[in-house]
């Protein structure tokens, strides 16, 4: 993922590596930086060793095989699955789909049932785990990992690893971002230490495919929805490297842990298998820490766009579209420490990421994050070693994990038509807290004859800090569920948005005529200046309305009650910080004024007609502006109030084109 603090200080080999450079576009050696703190365990790395022990050179990947100092063009990893395909009856290399530059994407099944198909996977009720490296390419000690324990279950058979096979299925991605990984360059990670020549972060559309999940712009995350919701994995890795300020961690990991995935899988994820992960890897030598960072070390960066929004049906602040954080940033710009205390800040995401996607499918994703300035042999170490922990707390209990996501789909399910329940669609991080101890390194100053400024950097002295970890979430956007929504049949392409993750739907086989719905209404709407993903996203205030919608025969409607409630309102509500329409996908409804085709000068004498033959609006309307301070400051909602109640049909500009039902009558 690849969270940027800010860029990181780095062990330079000398300046004089810049100053050489002559010209504009001149070259230098690939700079080296480096952690100034390894783990002591890491030197060893006995789980790789183990590993590795014995095996075959033709079996053995290119980073242990190069010491972790290259990683493997892409037909190697290839050429090395087949490898293993025949050695062991256990392992099916399937191909899933292609990527834009035409390069066939390849997933490995390891069953000891031989269930290489979903069908035949699902009929053994054994758990399902997905392995996905690479989604990032040049973060990319994941791919060998992963590799390195599909051998030791299937092919050199280690009694420990083998045994999950009785346990679990396993599908394995070794390599998401292929057509990246192939464009390598030793430039393509300055802020990392080694492999030498890597591949680049977005795909060859320039399209980050960690920020895709929900949207599915990428042939790539096409395809890879359509292998997940074949399969419906009950857990799921998503391996990468952070970069960002020098620390004595060798990995951070981050999980749906609160509001934002069902209880069911809330439960397993916070009284099962966080503190035994934690227990476990810190057992074997790792400094573990939650995915997050010090407040104030390094200002005007982030992590992920969020919305900050207000709660139900009401209105909505806009996410911050380049990717940037801007409701946890605002949290921990103006929080004040009440005890002297540092603030350390777990930030909330979206479902744009892959772990909150699949929180949203309330599955329980492992967000793993080893450390771009560990040596990678650091790193595969600790990816390794987060991935054997995790796999055993699974495999350990398989049906624990099984039930507790069947019953949170359940209860996502039946919250269907109850307006007294609100589901969570987006949050930031909380102000409460509780005290650790962050494990630091000291940091120093010099003055750089480049930018003549001070500039930090590390030490290879510890620093342990007490702050206080901030890592609950504050809903900011929630709503209840409705019994269903309806997609008007000119809007196909959005159910096509929704087919792509697996929604149930139903066409309508009648006219349903101009029947009155629960919808909303956009004002302010407003695209953001520079594209992020390949869209533009919109800020809008959100109005709650009752308006009468036409649905022709051959309209989607979108039952609530099936397990991807969750998932389909973070889509469709537009109160949720991912929606659709944020996205870009309906921006034909911001054109025009949106009222009935008439300036003030029309419009204001109908409302004004209205409230002389309407008495009862106008107590009802003079209400409203004596008790709503806001509504009675602007005139254009005081005029909406009046035109939406008038016979006159207001234009589909700003209009949601999406109906809530709350009660199905066809």
């Amino acid at each position: 993922m690849a969270r940027r603090f800010a860029a990181p200080a780095l062990a330079f080999a000398g300046l004089a590596l810049y100053l050489s450079a002559v010209g504009a576009n001149a070259q230098i050696e690939p700079l080296r930086p480096h952690s100034m703190y390894e783990p002591p365990a890491g030197k060893v790395a006995r789980s790789l060793a183990d590993s590795s022990a014995g095996v075959a050179a033709d079996l053995l990947t290119t980073g242990e095989k190069s010491q972790w100092e290259k990683t493997a063009r892409y037909q190697e990893v290839i050429d090395l699955a087949r490898l293993y395909e025949k050695r062991s009856k256990y392992i099916k290399v399937v191909t899933f789909g292609t990527t834009p530059e035409g390069r066939p994407m390849t997933a490995i099944i390891v069953s000891k049932d031989k269930a290489f198909t979903p069908e035949a996977a699902h009929k053994t009720d054994k758990a399902v785990v997905l392995i996905q490296s690479g989604i990032h390419s040049g973060e990319i000690e994941g791919k060998d990992t992963a590799l390195m324990l599909i051998r030791d279950m299937a092919v050199t058979n280690h009694p420990h690893q083998t045994a999950w096979l009785d346990k679990a299925i396993f599908v394995i991605i070794p390599l998401f971002e292929i057509d990246g990984h192939e464009d390598r360059s030793p430039f393509n990670r300055p802020q990392q230490q080694g492999p030498d020549i890597t591949g680049t972060r977005p795909q060859e559309q320039q399209l980050n495919l960690n920020r895709d999940y929900l949207k599915a712009d990428a042939p790539e995350m096409r395809a890879f929805l359509k292998l997940y919701n074949d399969w419906l994995p009950d857990f799921m890795f998503d391996n990468h490297v952070t970069d960002g300020a020098d620390y004595q961690y060798d990995v951070t990991w981050d999980m749906t842990q609160h509001e934002d995935i069902g209880p069911g899988s809330r439960a397993w994820v916070n009284n099962r298998f966080v503190p035994e992960l934690n227990k476990r890897m810190e057992a074997d030598g790792h400094l573990v820490s939650p995915y997050g960072g010090l407040r104030g070390d390094f200002p005007g960066t982030g992590g992920a766009g969020m919305a900050n929004a207000t709660a139900a049906r009401g209105t909505i602040a806009p996410p911050a579209a380049g990717g940037g954080d801007a409701a946890n940033r605002a949290a921990r710009s103006s929080r004040a420490s009440t005890n002297g205390l540092r603030d350390f800040n777990v930030e909330v995401f979206s479902p744009r990421y892959s772990h909150y996607w699949s929180g949203a499918r309330n599955r329980p994703c492992l967000l793993v994050e080893t450390h771009s300035l560990k040596t990678a042999k650091t790193r595969a170490w600790s990816n390794y070693d987060i991935m054997v922990h995790s796999i055993d707390i699974v495999a350990e209990a398989p049906q624990a994990l099984r039930k507790a996501v069947r019953d949170s789909d359940a209860a996502d399910a039946a919250m269907a038509g109850h307006k007294d329940q609100q589901m969570f669609l987006g949050g930031k991080t909380a102000d409460t807290s509780h005290p650790i101890v962050y494990h630091s390194l000291k940091r120093v100053s010099e003055v750089s004859p480049i930018t003549g400024k001070p500039v930090m950097h590390f030490t290879a002295e510890k620093d342990d800090l007490t702050v206080n970890m901030h890592d609950g979430v504050e809903t900011t956007a929630a709503a209840p569920v409705p019994t269903g929504f309806l997609i008007p049949l000119a809007w196909k392409s959005i159910a096509d948005e929704l087919a792509l993750q697996g929604v149930v739907m139903e066409r309508t086989t009648k006219d349903l005529g101009d029947q009155t719905f629960d919808t909303w209404r956009f004002t302010g709407a407003k695209k953001q200046p520079t594209p992020f993903e390949g869209r533009t996203f919109t800020d809008y205030t959100l109005q709650p309305v009752t308006e009468k919608m036409h649905m022709p025969a051959g309209s989607y409607y979108v039952p609530m009650n099936q397990p991807r409630a969750r998932i389909i309102m973070a889509m469709l509500h537009p109160a949720a910080p991912d929606a659709l329409v944020r996205w870009g996908f309906m921006d034909a409804i911001f054109e025009g004024f949106g009222r009935i085709g008439a300036g003030e000068y029309l419009s204001v004498p109908i409302a004004t007609r209205m409230a002389a033959d309407h008495p009862e609006l106008w107590a009802e309307f003079d209400n409203k502006v004596k008790s709503d301070s806001t509504f009675a400051e602007d005139a254009d909602a005081r005029l909406r109030w009046w035109i939406s109640r008038s016979s006159y049909q207001p234009s589909a500009a700003n209009k949601y084109p999406i109906a809530e039902v709350w009660t199905k009558t066809w």
